[in-house]
This record gives C-alpha cells, sequence and structure tokens, in this order.
C-alpha cells in the first residue's frame, strides 16, 4: 500500500469495494446530474470512458451564504418593486463575486496540505467541474428509501462532506492516505454518509448497468486512488489524461479520426492537412476542432495523471472515438477498443533531448512497443467515406462537400525517419470545458434513440427533462448574445446532428406518446436552429444532405399545440438556406412546389418566409426562382393563400380607402381597422404578420426589377396597384413599419423597373442559338 498522503488539491478517484467500480459521471446536463457507481472494474486498469469521469478534485469547504443569496434574487420574479429588486441583485452579485474570489484565494492557500481524518471538504468532478451534492429533499432514484447525490455547480452546505475511516485503525485527526478505505458524511445532514445502492438504475436512465450513488444512514466505504497531484512548475508538461493534439510538422497536419463513442467510427485514423499560411490568420493558430483531440495514458496504471517521460510506455486515445490506437502486426494502423492490448502501447522519443519531462511543443517521434514500427506519413490521399457521395447526381443535396481539407493517409514505417516528427501541443482549458459539456449531452440522446428503437413509451416527466436537456444545449451554444462557432462545431464533430436526424426519423404518427415527443422533436429542432445561427458555412453544407428528410416534416405534428415541429422544421430549413448559394441553386421546382403547398394547409407566415430565402441570395436577385414562386403561389389555382387589398370604390365600400380580406375576397375590412386588432387576440395577430410578411415576400419577388414578377403583382393580378400602395403610405393610421413597408414596395414596383434603367446596365452578349428568329438583325442589330 503507498504511504503518499491525500493533500488538498489533488484530483483523486473513489473506488467502491462492494461492486467493485468507481464512481463517475458521464452527463454535463443540469437536468441528468446523477452520479453513477461502476461493477467489476479492475482496481488498476479500468476501462472507463474518459479519465476525467471517474477523477474528483479534493476543495477546502468553501463560503456559500452570498452566492445562496444572489441565486435566491435571481430566482424571484414580478409582484414587487422592480427597481428594488434589481439594486439587491446588483449587491448581492458585487458580494458574491468577492466570496468566491476568496475562496479560490483560500483554496490555492490549502493546496498542497494533507488532509485529516474528520476534515470537512468538497470533492469536485473533473469531467463536468460541478460539486457533489447531498439533497435533503429528493429521494434517490433507485431507492426510495435514501436521498440523492447529484452534481451541481454551486458552493452550498450540501456539497461538505467530513471524511471519515471505515475502521477503527484509523481515527480523526490522523493523516488520509492513498489506498485508505474511507466514508464520507454530510455536513447538512449529520449521521448520513455516500452510499452505494443494492440494485441499478432504472432501465430508463443512461446508467441503467450500474449503481447509484445516494445518500443513508448505511455506510459505504470508497478507496482511494490518487489521478494526479497538482504541482506549481507542471503546467507546461504533459500529462496522462489531458487533452492534447498532435501536429505533424513536416506535412502540417493533424492526427485525427471521426466517429462517435457507443456508436461507429465512421473515419479511421488519418492525417488532416492544415498548412500554415500567412494569408489565412486562423491557420496561425491550433485547430479548435474535436477530432483532432487525444489523450495519453500510462501502460502499467491507467488511472494515474502524472508526469509522462520520454520512452515511457503509454497508450493514445482518440477523445471523440473513445478508442485506442493500435498498429496490426501487418502495420495497418487503426482504433481499438480494448485498454489492455499489447499493440495499443507507444513509446515517445525526442528529437532534441534536453529533460527526462515531456514538455508542451517539443518535437517527438512514435514508436510501437511490439512492432518496433514507426508513426510515419504517406504520399497517398486517405479516401474518406463521406467522399462517396461524390457519385450522386452534381446538382444534389448529395453532393455538397461541407470541407475542402486535404486528407492523407497514415502508415508505419520499420525505420524511423528524421522528419516524422510531431509536436504535442496542449488544449486550452476552456476548449476542453466546452466538449466536456458537448460530450456530456451525447448518452441521453442515445438512450432516447434506443428507447424509440425499442418502442419503449415516453412519459409526460421523462420528455419534459429531454426538453429542458436540450434546451440547455440551445442556450450553451449562444454566448452573450452571439453564436460561437467552437460550440457549434461540436455539434458536427460529435455527430450530434446525426444523432438528432436519427431521433427525428423514428415513427412519430401512430404514437401513444405522440404529445409528449412533440415537444421533445419540436426542441430538437431548435438545437439544430441554434447550431445554423450564424455564418459559418461549414455548419449549413454539413446539414444540408438531410433537407430531403427535413421536407417530409414540415406538415408533421399537431396543430395549435405548444412546439410545432412543422414549424420548427420549417424555421430552422429557412436558417439553413438563407444567403448560402450553394444550398439554394440545389433547391428544385420541386422543392418549392412543396413549401407553396404548405401555404394551402396552414397559413403561417414562416412559409412565406421560406420562399423569400429562396428569391434572393446574399444580396443576388434569383430571377428563375422569383418567377416559379410567382407562377406557383399568385397565379396558382387556390388564390385564397393570399391576403387580397384593393380599393373601396372598387368593391363598392368609402373611397379613398384601402380595404383587404383573408378570405379571397369574401369578407372585407378597413386596412387601418385590421391593424387596430392585431393586439386583440393570437388569431389576429397572426394574420397582421401574415400580411407584413407577405409585403416582404412582394418585395423579394420584385428584388432585381424582375419584370415579370412585378406585371403580375400590379397589372396583370392586380395584387398590389400604385393607387393601394400610395394610400397605405399616407395613411397616418397605419403604424411607421407598415407604411416604411408599403415605400420600399413603390420603389421596387413602380419607381426601379425596366423602363428606368440605362441599357448599359445590362448588356447581353450571349443567346440561345435555336431562341434566335429571323428578325435577330432587327433586333439586336446587324453584325
Amino acid at each position: 500500500m503507498s504511504v503518499e498522503p491525500v493533500c488538498i488539491g489533488d484530483s483523486i478517484c473513489l473506488y467502491s469495494e462492494e461492486t467493485d467500480g468507481f464512481i463517475y459521471s458521464l452527463q454535463s446536463s443540469d437536468v441528468f446530474p446523477e452520479l453513477a457507481v461502476g461493477t467489476r472494474q479492475d482496481k488498476v486498469k479500468p476501462l472507463i470512458p474518459d479519465l476525467q469521469a471517474v477523477s474528483f478534485e479534493v476543495c477546502v469547504a468553501n463560503r456559500y451564504k452570498q452566492d445562496k443569496v444572489l441565486r435566491k434574487l435571481s430566482n424571484k420574479k414580478g409582484g414587487q418593486d422592480q427597481y428594488a429588486l434589481q439594486n439587491a441583485f446588483s449587491q448581492a452579485k458585487l458580494a458574491a463575486k468577492a466570496e468566491n474570489d476568496d475562496n479560490k484565494v483560500e483554496m490555492v492557500r490549502q493546496t498542497g496540505k494533507k488532509l485529516l481524518y474528520g476534515q470537512t471538504i468538497q470533492l469536485r468532478h473533473q469531467f463536468t467541474k460541478k460539486y457533489i451534492h447531498a439533497s435533503t429533499t429528493l429521494t434517490s432514484r433507485s431507492e426510495s428509501n435514501n436521498m440523492l447525490v447529484e452534481l451541481l455547480s454551486y458552493n452550498a452546505k450540501n456539497a461538505q462532506f467530513r471524511v471519515m475511516p471505515r475502521y477503527k485503525v484509523k481515527a480523526e485527526g490522523d493523516v488520509v492516505f492513498i489506498g485508505d478505505q474511507v466514508v464520507f458524511e454530510s455536513i447538512k445532514s449529520p449521521g448520513q454518509y455516500l452510499h452505494v445502492s443494492r440494485g441499478l438504475f432504472p432501465p430508463s436512465f443512461v446508467y441503467s448497468d450500474a449503481h447509484e450513488l445516494g445518500l443513508s444512514v448505511r455506510q459505504s466505504g470508497f478507496s482511494i486512488t490518487r489521478q494526479k497531484k497538482p504541482e506549481k512548475d507542471d503546467q507546461n508538461k504533459l500529462r496522462a489524461g489531458q487533452l492534447i493534439r498532435l501536429f505533424h510538422k513536416e506535412i502540417e497536419a493533424y492526427l485525427v479520426a471521426e466517429g462517435l463513442f457507443d456508436d461507429e467510427v465512421t473515419e479511421d485514423v488519418h492525417f488532416r492537412l492544415r498548412p500554415v499560411s500567412q494569408t489565412n490568420p486562423k491557420t496561425l493558430f491550433p485547430s479548435t476542432s474535436a477530432i483532432t483531440y487525444w489523450q495519453f495514458e500510462l501502460e502499467d496504471k491507467s488511472l494515474e495523471g502524472g508526469l509522462i517521460l520520454w520512452e515511457q510506455q503509454v497508450r493514445v486515445r482518440h477523445m471523440i472515438t473513445r478508442k485506442y490506437l493500435k498498429i496490426s502486426k501487418e502495420g495497418k494502423i487503426h482504433l481499438e477498443d480494448s485498454n489492455v492490448d499489447p499493440m495499443t502501447v507507444f513509446r515517445l522519443h525526442p528529437v532534441i533531448r534536453e529533460k527526462d519531462e515531456i514538455e508542451y511543443e517539443t518535437y517527438c517521434r512514435i514508436e510501437h512497443v511490439v512492432t518496433g514500427k514507426w508513426i510515419s506519413t504517406s504520399p497517398e490521399p486517405f479516401e474518406a467515406k463521406r467522399t462517396s457521395s461524390n457519385n450522386a447526381v452534381s446538382n444534389s443535396m448529395a453532393s455538397l462537400k461541407w470541407t475542402q481539407a486535404n486528407l492523407s493517409k497514415v502508415t508505419s514505417d520499420d525505420d524511423m525517419k528524421y522528419d516524422d516528427a510531431f509536436t504535442v501541443q496542449h488544449v486550452e482549458d476552456n476548449l476542453v470545458q466546452i466538449f466536456n459539456f458537448m460530450a456530456g449531452c451525447v448518452p441521453f440522446i442515445q438512450k432516447l434513440i434506443a428507447q424509440r428503437k425499442a418502442g419503449k413509451t415516453l412519459k409526460a416527466k421523462q420528455a419534459h427533462s429531454y426538453v429542458q436537456a436540450l434546451e440547455q444545449m440551445c442556450n450553451f451554444m449562444i454566448v452573450d448574445g452571439e453564436p460561437s462557432k467552437d460550440r457549434q462545431k461540436l455539434l458536427r464533430n460529435l455527430r450530434l446532428v446525426e444523432l438528432l436526424v436519427r431521433l427525428l426519423q423514428t415513427p412519430l404518427r401512430g404514437s401513444s406518446d405522440i404529445i409528449h415527443l412533440q415537444k421533445v422533436f419540436a426542441k430538437s429542432y431548435d438545437v439544430l436552429y441554434h447550431y445554423l445561427k450564424g455564418n459559418s458555412r461549414k455548419n449549413e453544407l454539413y446539414i444540408a444532405k438531410h433537407i430531403d428528410f427535413f421536407q417530409t416534416q414540415f406538415d408533421l405534428g399537431i396543430p395549435n399545440l405548444e412546439g410545432d415541429i412543422g414549424l420548427k422544421a420549417v424555421h430552422m430549413v429557412m436558417e439553413l438556406i438563407k444567403d448560402n448559394r450553394k444550398i439554394v441553386d440545389r433547391i428544385t421546382k420541386e422543392h418549392i412546389n412543396t413549401f407553396v403547398n404548405l401555404l394551402t394547409q396552414k397559413k403561417n407566415y414562416q412559409y412565406l418566409d421560406l420562399l423569400s430565402v429562396l428569391c434572393v441570395c446574399d444580396g443576388m436577385a434569383l430571377p428563375e426562382n422569383q418567377e416559379h414562386i410567382t407562377r406557383a403561389w399568385l397565379m396558382g389555382r387556390n388564390k385564397s393563400v393570399v391576403y387580397n387589398t384593393d380599393l373601396g370604390e372598387k368593391i363598392d365600400r368609402d373611397r379613398g380607402v384601402v380595404y383587404m380580406s383573408t378570405d379571397n375576397g369574401r369578407t372585407w375590412i378597413a386596412l387601418h381597422e385590421f391593424v387596430a386588432k392585431q393586439d386583440d387576440s393570437v388569431v389576429d395577430n397572426q394574420k397582421f404578420l401574415f400580411l407584413t410578411h407577405q409585403l416582404d415576400l412582394f418585395g423579394k419577388l420584385c428584388f432585381g426589377r424582375n419584370k415579370f414578377a412585378i406585371d403580375v403583382i400590379t397589372k396583370a393580378l392586380s395584387y398590389l396597384t400604385w393607387e393601394e400602395a400610395f394610400l397605405c403610405l399616407s395613411n397616418e393610421q397605419l403604424p411607421d413599419s407598415l407604411r416604411a413597408k408599403y415605400c420600399d414596395l413603390i420603389i421596387a414596383m413602380f419607381v426601379d423597373i425596366d423602363e428606368n434603367v440605362s441599357v448599359l446596365d445590362r448588356i447581353k452578349l450571349t443567346f440561345v442559338y435555336d431562341e434566335v428568329n429571323n428578325n435577330a438583325d432587327d433586333e439586336f442589330g446587324k453584325v
């Protein structure tokens, strides 16, 4: 047994002697805060999903009262003096910040001091950066006679525990050593201890094959294993368990793989070339893509997070797939599940050796221990599976390439080559945290998909939890009101886009739990919408291949129910198409006809917005789409999908007043009276929104001086004449925003038109031969 003491600031792993497993958590969402305990795990070399998932930092008991006041004030709503509430909130925020700063100073002061039995501590989970809390109001998921233990991000008395010896060979005041068996007594509930449940989690939980950590009067003993001991001068040195990138310096490429843990490996190990270019500032900085993240584990003690030395035997683990790098006897490099396979063991050799420790950004070569081969590059390009879509029709969505990165094969060589040198790059802490959060969202989505495939009925409480967790994902992708690309791209890297699409493809109609599923599906589209916000073309092109499926969901769901799936899908697809010419050019006339037909089923302004983004792309008019939408929408058989306006004198009403009809001319109402009713009910408000967005679509159809659309709207079908537009513009009873729309339409339809354009603005130099008639000389001039 080790005689090393446990110190404040150490990262430890807790091994249950009852189940022969470690305490861990794989979920980051606040909705799923449970802690699980594994079974039948090797104490020295366990197969665990992530070293951070079983690691807990020993922290001093933090002060928490000011933070508690702040949380109470933040939860208060209306019904009182808002000024006084805001003032109290500001003061509490400052006090909580000062308290938090004091906690950090105290933690630094205490770091390195020996932990004593009877001392009060907090345990901070390294994967989620949350503290273990013992609830006093909620019961355990698996044992109703015990209390719930959960991971929460704030300090509280519930998060404080007294470390006590399990056996009488140790007493209070003695030093806690590595390997000791201890129990943890709650400070909030004296006489109750952290306890491992006898049974497993219920089948509906992610940890259905594990025991639950709860709070009980019965004690459970835990053996302490040290994962990491912090050292002041080790920040720039390579440690086991830390996330790193492997960058091949000669060919300027990252060692990567693609796929998802507990799912599949879509692209095996290969090099992703990322040449440094002065003209592209992004390449001057390390990649933030999670497919480049790896983790070293010590071969003999995989739990330890100590310093890695040159020529020490290690395993290299890919963080996205959670598989190990392996070289077969034939020299082929791929990923492997097992953490005991001798073919997954490597050594790092320095190019220039100065110290025994490995510092970041130093050059190294990677040797395979069993075969003696070296990881090397190959001149052959790596054929990714996604390139199979290149065989698709050239103008189809499947043919879109979301990345232009060059890929190269990774191979092994019997001889060490001088230029096969890698730099070990450290992954910044903020990138690690956001990666862990998104990786922690994967398990509950995978669980929901498995339940749907198994035909399990979704309960209301479960659906509410899933909706809350998905909402947290939406909020996570927005930072200070702006979308964060580093966070959004994790949905690509972790294949969360595919998981959500797979969930949405599960049957909905005819399900007994359709009301609950409706909300989950609608919130899934919200996640995809937040993924698309901003100007990331990669994000848009990556998801574009699923447009045909999303289109089938436009009429899905229960009308007038919270979270209409169809409208959510339309909203997301509109964000996907908007100002992306590559995608817009692949939208066919059949797609447009489908979008127009949606208006016959439900008059919703979001369908008009969907047609609008197909008329103008990034400031450029798309005449072919404009004309087709004009024919399909305005000249189609079903004209009830358009709100009509007309002058009073033409329909036997008051002269000089513009009237409108929402039912194809059966009833009429003065426009100013219609607008005044918009706030009276939800229905009237929706009608007003439909009118304003219809005017926006008129403007998009006429954008770029589209003569055909202008003639149809102003003359042929008289949807909006000059007299109507001018009267609306001059009517002070209408809101300024609506009058401004009519002003824009007057410019687009009656000012900036063909007759008001110089012939030199549009010079046509090419013609279709079959369309050139005998009078071509008269039309174009003699050659």
